[in-house]
């Protein structure tokens, strides 16, 4: 039973050659019927298979007959294809064959292209030469240059295998026949020798086509070499600039480029050379005669260097065209640079000369006598700077209008310009404007030195004036040497000037200025009964104190407004950025010096109010005497006359108004505050020591009042924050309770100057408030 059963489980699933390989094993009935049972469900499967085959027979059928249909399709298709395939390669053939026909065709039709091209060259080149002759024998130079030109680039043009080229060269050489001749491209292309050119001995080809045409230019060429150089050469004997010009223009395009180039250049500096030797000349004549004021005069070496940079300048200008158009941008800065040293060499002699003659290095040493005799060697003495400052403009003017020539040139890529420019600042003639660029340094701080010790000397109260002389004599020197030295252009010399400005100011000048406080005191009290303030004398004691008063004052704006001046100048001279900030860096040194003469002007100020304040003090200290703690019938007594306001008043009025004429109004008015701020102290002090009812809170307060309102009249700016301690104490004396501070303490529109602890003790002061309610305020 056990295998029956295990083999009926195998045989789920059984295919049939496993039936039959378990049918051989069968030993009874049982698995017999078992694998009956197998075969009968394997069979059953085996026909639902076939089943499902047989279903599918139709469509099997009908796929195999469309089949059958395509292999005929096929074969069509093929014989198609191969037939298609056939054609193809027989056009390709034949496509083949037509485009090497035709290459062949362009091919030719570019030969006979180029032929025709070449042909017309060498017709072109034939009338060139038959022109020339004409030109030669009529005598027109420049048109028999142009045709040496166009015969040049027709030559090569034939000789050239393209096209293209060719066509290019020809189209130059028609183009080129109706304009005056300058070398063009082809000019600058020979540049600096003749090599590659048919004027160069031996170039031509035996078997060029043009090469007997091209014997008969060279020889022309050679004849009309002859005859411009001779030309040229007559032209420059007689200084016909014009003729000058015009051989000049031609040398190049017959190939003479180095010979027409150095010919030309000798012409100009021959031109500026014979004037500079006549202006030295008449200069070495001049300062030859005995030295006197006149002599000194005649001597002009400013006229004689400005007429040598400006000849420079001028050849430079007028030529600029005919140069490059004849010899190129590099032939041009040979022509530029050949005039520059020329003119160097004069400068510098002339330079030299002025340095021997003026014997500058003696007179910076040499600080002068200032006496009866000063003022005309300080007139002398400041032409000679005048004289310095000049030479030194016109030398930078130079130096600037060279850089700029040859920048111009640089951008252009020749890059002997771009060497040169970096080399300029080292060249001899930068070199001695620097020395005289010391000198001018050294002279202006003498001549700053001299002048204002004459203007020290020379002071005195003026009619009318509220400072002393010197100040304005100081003043009118320092911004004259500050423009001079900016008119030299030299960022260094411009620091130096100006720190010896600042330098004059903060020593001789300030210590001019100086006196003892003892000169101020005639300022203190009030004038004498009937005096005529209008007309005191400017030699009075009183005068003179008050314009050394002012003289700080006025000084220190004074020095404002020249740092002002030159900072306008600093920016029209100098363009670059680092010049500019070094220049505002000693300028700022000036600002610095303004506020010393502010603080010095305010210590002044300060001392004469305190001087006053004795003065003022006795009506002040009636305070003390008087009493806050007030019965109705003594507010009423004090309503009606007062005890000590008035009077006191009167004397800031009798000690104070005298001076509003002789103080500038800065003074005066930082003289009135000084007064007031000491007053409101004093007042306060003394109002401290009193004891104060409701009454009493009401007068103080209405006293404050009138004092504000006075006093606003006796200046232009305001005068409450002084009293403003004195109004805020007067208002806490006339609250009706304590409490009644809170209302207004922390009030964003009333700023405070009394500290908590401060309002408390002037609460205190009034008799109807209690310590403890005072006390147990929160001011916090």
């Amino acid at each position: 039973m056990t295998a029956v059963t295990e083999g009926s489980g195998q045989g789920q699933g059984l295919n049939p050659v496993e039936l039959l390989q378990q049918a051989e094993r069968v030993s009874n009935v049982q698995e017999a019927s078992a694998l009956l049972s197998e075969a009968i469900l394997c069979e059953k499967q085996v026909d639902n298979h076939l089943n499902d085959i047989l279903s599918k027979r139709n469509t099997l059928e009908r796929g195999l007959a469309n089949l059958k249909d395509s292999l005929g399709l096929l074969d069509l298709m093929q014989k198609h294809a191969e037939s298609i395939a056939g054609s193809t390669k027989q056009a390709s053939s034949l496509a083949e064959d037509v485009s090497r026909r035709v290459r062949e065709l362009d091919a030719s039709q570019s030969r006979v292209s180029e032929a025709m091209r070449r042909l017309d060259c060498v017709v072109d080149a034939e009338r060139a030469v038959e022109e020339l002759k004409e030109a030669l024998s009529e005598g027109e130079y420049d048109k028999a240059a142009e045709r040496i030109q166009t015969f040049t680039q027709l030559y090569f043009a034939v000789g050239v295998k393209s096209g293209s080229a060719a066509s290019t060269a020809g189209a130059q050489a028609e183009s080129q026949g109706d304009q005056t001749p300058n070398g063009g491209l082809e000019g600058q292309r020979q540049g600096r020798s003749n090599k590659g050119s048919i004027l160069s001995e031996g170039d031509e080809s035996s078997s060029h086509v043009l090469r007997e045409s091209a014997k008969v230019v060279k020889e022309c060429a050679k004849n009309l070499r002859e005859v411009v150089l001779e030309k040229f050469e007559k032209a420059a004997k007689e200084r016909d600039h014009d003729q000058v010009k015009r051989f000049a223009s031609i040398l190049g395009p017959i190939g003479l480029v180095e010979s027409g180039l150095q010919a030309f250049t000798k012409y100009l500096i021959g031109l500026i050379s014979s004037r500079a030797t006549s202006e030295y000349d008449n200069l070495l004549a001049e300062i030859s005669i005995p030295k006197n004021l006149e002599s000194e005069r005649k001597a002009d070496f400013n006229a004689a260097l400005t007429g040598l940079y400006r000849d420079i300048a001028e050849a430079i200008e007028a030529n600029t065209q005919l140069i490059t158009e004849a010899y190129g941008q590099e032939g041009f800065v040979d022509v530029v640079l050949s005039l520059h040293q020329e003119a160097e060499t004069r400068a510098v002699q002339i330079l030299r000369k002025f340095v021997e003659y003026r014997q500058l290095a003696r007179a910076i040493e040499s600080k002068g006598e200032v006496g009866s005799s000063g003022g005309d060697n300080v007139t002398s003495f400041e032409r000679t700077i005048d004289e310095v400052v000049m030479l030194c403009m016109r030398s930078e003017e130079y130096n600037n209008c060279i850089k700029m020539v040859l920048s111009t040139a640089a951008e252009q890529g020749v890059e002997k310009a771009s060497s040169t420019i970096n080399s300029l600042g080292g060249s001899p003639l930068n070199c001695v404007v620097r020395e005289l660029n010391a000198y001018y340094t050294g002279l202006e701080d003498n001549y700053m030195e001299r002048t204002i010790q004459m203007a020290i000397q020379m002071d005195e109260c003026v009619d009318g004036a509220l400072t002393s002389s010197l100040v304005e004599d100081a003043f009118f020197i320092l911004q004259k040497c500050g423009r001079r030295g900016m008119a030299t252009g030299n960022v260094q010399c411009v620091c130096s000037v100006l720190n010896n400005i600042n330098n004059h100011l903060c020593n001789a000048f300030l210590s001019a200025l100086r006196h003892d406080n003892s000169v101020y005191e005639c300022l203190v009290g009030s004038p004498e009964e009937g005096l005529d303030l209008e007309a005191i004398d400017n030699t009075s004691n009183t005068a003179k104190a008050a314009q050394a008063v002012n003289n700080f004052d006025v000084s220190s704006e004074y020095i404002k407004k020249l740092k002002a001046d030159l900072d306008m100048y600093t920016f029209e001279v100098f363009e670059s950025t680092d010049s500019r900030n070094r220049v505002q860096s000693c300028l700022s040194d000036l600002l610095r010096t303004s506020q010393e003469f502010e603080k010095i002007s305010a210590s002044t100020i300060e001392y004469v109010a305190l001087k006053l304040m004795p003065e003022l003090r006795p009506s002040i200290d009636a305070l003390s005497s008087l009493s806050f703690n007030l019965s109705d019938s003594e507010y009423a007594m004090y309503e009606a006359e007062d005890p000590w306001l008035s009077d006191f008043l009167s004397r800031m009025e009798e000690h104070l108004g005298w001076l509003r004429g002789l103080l500038t109004s800065q003074n005066y008015e930082a003289l009135v505050h000084s007064v007031l701020g000491h007053t409101a102290k004093r007042i306060e002090a003394l109002l401290l020591q009193k004891r104060f009812n409701q009454l009493g809170g009401l007068l103080l307060e209405k006293d404050v009042r009138n004092m504000v309102n006075y006093t606003s009249n006796m200046t232009q700016r305001t005068v409450r924050d002084k009293f403003a301690r004195l109004t805020q104490m007067a208002t806490l004396l006339n609250l009706e309770s304590p409490q009644e501070v809170l209302d207004y303490w922390g009030d964003e529109s009333m700023m405070w100057r009394l500290t908590p602890f401060e309002v408390k003790r002037a609460l205190k002061l009034r008799v109807e408030f209690r310590a403890v309610e005072v006390d147990g305020l929160d001011l916090t």
